[in-house]
């Protein structure tokens, strides 16, 4: 087998660089091909990742947050490269949503011992990117910049302190006003209008360290789920992150859960969608599930 193992250097505090270089240890001493990639910026990783995709590498092995592992997700979508995930980052997001264990040891294991899962991916049409867990378009996006303004020793708290800086700042801000095309172009698209708080298209459930904020995504169904809240008080607003991170929120009538393969999120044009974390740009963007899209290495069957 041929294996890329790449890692940034200040990926989850410096730890990714060693999970990675022990991941190249590892495969080598089992007689696999292994090319190691320690970039200092995404780009780099961006560029020499690509050249091994390209090259027709069996599997990608990130080792970091999800930024490098959404990074992967676009590169290796619609090709024969697998991805293989060390979580070392902040939120490890991903890793959670595809059952990936978070201790280093076991992480490892998965890339011998794991089998290949196909996924979908989401598609973000005005920049031909793909992100691999969600794309966050309201306070959510707010927060999620926050979070990356925010000091990295506060590691998987990052994201909750962020939504309550965010949150204490509410009453101080306009409304968000959207309008939501949900579905392709044809005779079952429908369009909302409405002011929310936070609007997610996921294809996994969990974002920001561990909240699940669409517990029921499948990322395997062919849909992405539309999570919408709509605007509440600030006291109102930290109930329903605990509720989120619970995963108990769909059913509150704040809350609206809509299935659908394609948004168009057309919305306030300060805020700045974020991908897996990632800063991604202004609205509107249109996001749509490419189906059975990315192979990843996931835990063996039991």
């Amino acid at each position: 087998m041929r294996y890329a193992v790449a890692h940034g250097r200040r990926s989850g505090r410096g730890g990714a660089a060693a999970l990675g270089a022990e991941a190249v240890r590892r495969l080598r001493s089992d007689g696999h091909d292994v090319v190691e990639i320690a970039a200092g910026t995404r780009e780099e990783a961006a560029d020499r990742c690509r050249a091994q995709v390209e090259a027709g590498v069996d599997v990608l092995v990130v080792a970091g947050g999800d930024g490098i592992v959404s990074l992967a997700a676009d590169l290796c979508a619609g090709t024969s490269t697998a991805v293989g995930i060390l979580p070392a980052g902040t939120g490890n997001d991903n890793a959670r949503s595809l059952g990936l264990p978070l201790g280093t040891g076991k992480a490892l294991d998965v890339l011998t011992s794991g089998h290949r899962r196909t996924v979908d991916v989401l598609h973000v049409a005005e920049l031909d990117r793909h992100v691999l867990g969600s794309v966050n378009a309201g306070l959510d996006a707010r927060i999620a910049h926050r979070a990356t303004l925010l000091p990295r020793q506060l590691g998987a708290l990052t994201y909750t302190v962020a939504a309550l800086v965010e949150i204490a700042r509410l009453p101080r801000t306009p409304p968000l006003r959207y309008r939501l095309t949900l579905g392709p172009e044809g005779a079952g698209q429908r369009v909302e209008q409405l002011d929310a708080l936070v609007v997610v298209p996921a294809n996994m459930p969990f974002v920001g360290g561990g909240l699940q904020v669409a517990p029921d995504a499948d990322p395997a169904d062919g849909l992405l789920d539309l999570v919408v809240i709509r605007p509440v008080a600030p006291a109102r607003a930290l109930a329903l992150l605990r509720a989120v991170r619970a995963g108990r929120h769909t059913r509150l009538p704040e809350v609206e859960v809509h299935r659908t393969a394609q948004v168009r999120i057309e919305g306030p044009a300060d805020v700045l969608a974020h991908g897996d974390g990632e800063a991604l740009g202004p609205l509107p963007l249109t996001v749509r599930v490419v189906p059975s899209a990315l192979q990843v290495v996931v835990p063996g069957l039991t």
